[in-house]
């Protein structure tokens, strides 16, 4: 071979190889570009500080310039955003906001409220300027003011950490009163439910996120629940065919009949997916169960095998089978080590990694935390287990 032809075959070998280079080069970037990349945020002395959007139904008042939350329910939303302040390195451990405030782990910094129009504005630009043109939409339970509940919020974005914008809906459930704190706080839930309905179509038709996302937790999912009642009555956004992305709801305090009377063709016309998550020990839904006399979603009977494996309650069993392909039954209780065995949703490491697999779309069987029992009648059930055991 002479000295001309070896030159060209390995000036052809080079550049086949720069080509392959490139290649991966660009693979990688994709791969880049398809993540969810960490939450924005910016420092300030010793502090992260991080920007949630927020919108309650609570009945507001200002004195001095600053705006004051109360826990009476309005006739129409409050919306802005607000600024958190963060300790940097903050764990994952039980979310008691008081606590976090006490301690200056967390604090909320500055609330703006904004009128309808600026709202939508800003939140539009959040979104449109975000990865993946996504939103997040947090609803937490009763008992906590709005700054409590702000401090939840901004704790669990943090530590959740994905670079999507995040709006907290809020709502009076730490209204005192005649019925009991419990029972008050249910009806204020169910009240508040067409609130959040009509925000999230506004949204919808508005702000047009490719990627929507619902997160409710405790009795915020029977505000959830009222929401899609409410959405699904509109008939003109029902034939429109547009949907949420995904639907969760974590220790779901929603009765299991009207979840199954009503909930489950609502949830087939309105959202793409929906992620329930049940653990055996939430004491807080027993409680709840004892109050108002009805079986509670997020509370799941468990029977232990001497395998050491888990078998699906049959009530359960049916509501995965109402639509196997939509929604997707998750047991935490292996890994609930939450204050009463109610707040895994903030409190346990596992939760996070679960949900960010369910909200961005990878197979339940990427994640090693889960394990897969299968039951009759082609219908799976996943179990969460603790990864260091």
């Amino acid at each position: 071979m002479t000295i001309q032809k070896i030159t060209a075959v390995l000036l052809t070998l080079f550049l086949l190889t720069g080509c392959s280079i490139i290649v991966r080069r660009d693979a990688a970037i994709n791969q880049q570009e398809r993540a969810y990349r960490r939450f924005p945020s910016k420092s300030e002395g010793a502090y992260r500080i991080i920007q949630l959007f927020y919108a309650t139904d609570r009945k507001t008042k200002e004195k001095d310039g600053k705006l004051y939350f109360t826990s009476n329910m309005a006739d129409s939303l409050t919306t802005g955003s607000l600024q958190a302040r963060i300790i940097p390195g903050l764990k994952i451990e039980k979310a008691v906001p008081k606590r976090l405030k006490k301690r200056g782990d967390v604090g909320i910094e500055k609330v703006e409220k904004m009128a309808d129009e600026d709202f939508i504005k800003n939140l539009s630009a959040a979104v449109e300027n975000s990865p993946h043109k996504s939103l997040l939409v947090f609803v937490y339970g009763y008992q906590d003011n709005f700054e409590m509940t702000a401090i939840k919020a901004s704790y669990f974005a943090y530590l959740f950490d994905v670079n999507t914008p995040i709006l907290l809906f809020d709502w009076p459930g730490d209204h005192l009163g005649v019925l009991g704190v419990y029972k008050n706080a249910h009806v204020i839930a169910t009240a508040s439910g067409p609130s959040l309905g009509n925000l999230l179509i506004k949204i919808i038709k508005e702000v047009k996120p490719r990627n929507l996302g619902l997160v409710s937790s405790s009795l915020g999912c029977q505000v959830s629940c009222k929401a899609f009642e409410w959405m699904y009555q509109q008939k003109d956004f029902v034939d429109s065919g547009i949907k949420i992305s995904h639907v969760v709801l974590a220790a779901p305090d929603v009765s299991k009949n009207e979840f199954n009377k009503k909930f489950k063709d609502e949830i087939a016309s309105l959202a793409d997916k929906l992620t329930v998550y049940v653990s055996s020990n939430d004491k807080a839904l027993l409680i709840a169960r004892v109050v108002d006399l009805e079986k509670k979603l997020g509370l799941q009977k468990v029977k232990i095998e001497q395998n050491e494996q888990f078998e699906e309650a049959k009530d359960l069993l049916y509501l995965k089978s109402l639509a196997p392909d939509k929604i997707t039954i998750i047991d935490v209780t292996p890994v609930d080590r939450a204050k009463a065995g109610h707040t895994y949703y903030i409190e346990t490491p596992e939760f996070y990694d679960d949900l960010y697999m369910r909200l961005f779309g990878a197979p339940a069987f990427y994640n090693r935390r889960l394990y897969l029992m299968k039951v009759k009648e082609n219908v799976d059930y996943w179990v969460m287990y603790n990864a260091q055991e």
